[in-house]
């Protein structure tokens, strides 16, 4: 029986929804692959022979080892722009103020890559794999940003990395001259059996009752601006249009939904719950900067495994929503006056919202289920530990 190829992840898998998506969602069907995988969060490692020592034995194991793109290594104060590596600080701080202070729970990270790069030797001659699903150097990032305040470390493991993967042919580009490891685009994936709650009270809406739903955080008003003089006016023309917003508190959007429904953590929990809200009409506006034509076409997905179309923004160059084929698996608006176009045709015709959403439902199981994107994943981490003794000998030749 062979040895299944072993990947520790650093970090839990599950601490942020594209983590969750990346890595943890994908553990039972890289099984079906011969690879275990394996989140762990490493203690803040001592100094000299200790830390040495700490990782050697948690990582022993290991063939593949992956950082990934990490929140928060700062200390961060919620009150004010308070951002420190130095925990005495940051309790300080707090102490002293009366402010929030969040403990950054990836502060670790930063030894242990310093330990890697002063003694290239302590993986052996494991794999170091970097992922990301986002860019961390875009140009539009607020110097404030926490990604902003992230840029140092990532590009310290960029050097350290045998290969990196990320979501979207955007981001390989960006990071090309940023790290002399290959690139691997590796789409994000969805698990189907997240979405199959259904309609947890059995209830419908009356006919003509089309409900209109987007998701996002407070902060993503901004985007959903483009889509909202559209959906207004429609709502208007109809009455009975329902907008729904899931993710934020009601005071937060009083007068601008319907109906305002709580953010729900978990992918699989936050996965039913977009069911839950029962979209008929599922909305992915972005406003076109550098830093969201490299996200991912995770909004799409969500959307058609929850059974609703979805209206897309289009956006100037490669962007995420270049995979949606407009008018066969979804609808591209350029202009508002494209969004109060779809919206009231989606609204008006039942069978359209059935066409569009089940043609973007059978794609989206072909091409991106958790099922059909374990090989990808396989195979990266199988060539990322055949060709470990390279990274290894350049580390190791740059340290010297």
């Amino acid at each position: 029986m062979t040895d299944p190829l072993r990947i520790l992840v650093i970090g839990p898998g599950a601490a942020g929804a594209s983590d969750a998506l990346r890595f943890e969602a994908m553990i039972p069907a890289l099984a079906g692959h011969g690879v275990e995988l394996v989140n762990w969060t490493p203690p803040e490692p001592a100094a000299g022979n200790d830390a040495f020592d700490a990782v050697e034995a948690a990582v022993g194991w290991a063939d593949v080892l992956v950082l990934r793109r990490f929140y928060r290594t700062w200390h961060a104060c919620l009150a004010c722009r308070l951002r420190t590596l130095d925990t005495a600080e940051a309790v300080s701080h707090g102490a002293t103020s009366g402010h929030s202070v969040v403990l950054a729970p990836y502060f670790a990270l930063r030894p242990l890559v310093g330990l890697l790069e002063t003694e290239p030797g302590a993986l052996g001659k494991r794999a170091i794999v970097y992922d990301t699903d986002d860019d961390v150097f875009s140009a539009d990032l607020p110097p404030g940003a926490e990604d902003f305040l992230e840029r140092d470390l990532v590009g310290r493991i960029l050097g350290l990395a045998d290969l990196v993967t990320v979501s979207t042919p955007v981001l390989a580009e960006r990071l090309e001259q940023r790290t002399t490891a290959p690139i691997r685009v590796i789409r994000n994936a969805v698990d189907p059996a997240w979405y199959e709650a259904g309609r947890p009270d059995g209830a419908a809406d009356a006919p003509g009752f089309p409900r209109v739903v987007y998701h996002g955080a407070p902060i993503r008003w901004r985007d959903y601006e483009l889509a909202r003089p559209g959906v207004d006016a429609v709502a208007a023309e109809i009455g009975t249009l329902r907008r729904v917003w899931l993710g934020a508190d009601a005071a937060q959007l009083a007068g601008s939904m319907d109906e305002v429904r709580p953010w729900v953590g978990g992918v699989p929990e936050f996965a039913a719950s977009l069911v839950a809200a029962r979209p008929d009409i599922g909305l992915a506006p972005l406003q076109d900067t550098p830093y969201n034509r490299a996200r991912s076409e995770l909004h799409w997905l969500e959307y058609a495994l929850a059974g609703a179309p979805t209206i897309v923004s289009g956006l100037a160059g490669p962007n995420p929503y270049d995979v949606v084929r407009d008018g066969v698996d979804g609808l591209v608006a350029q202009t508002p006056a494209d969004w109060a176009r779809h919206v009231r045709a989606l609204a008006a015709s039942q069978d359209l919202r059935a066409e569009l959403a089940g043609r973007a439902r059978i794609r989206v199981l072909a091409d991106y289920s958790v099922v059909s994107r374990a090989p990808e994943w396989a195979d990266a981490y199988a060539w990322a530990a055949e060709h470990a003794d390279s990274g290894h000998s350049r580390r190791v030749a740059d340290a010297e």
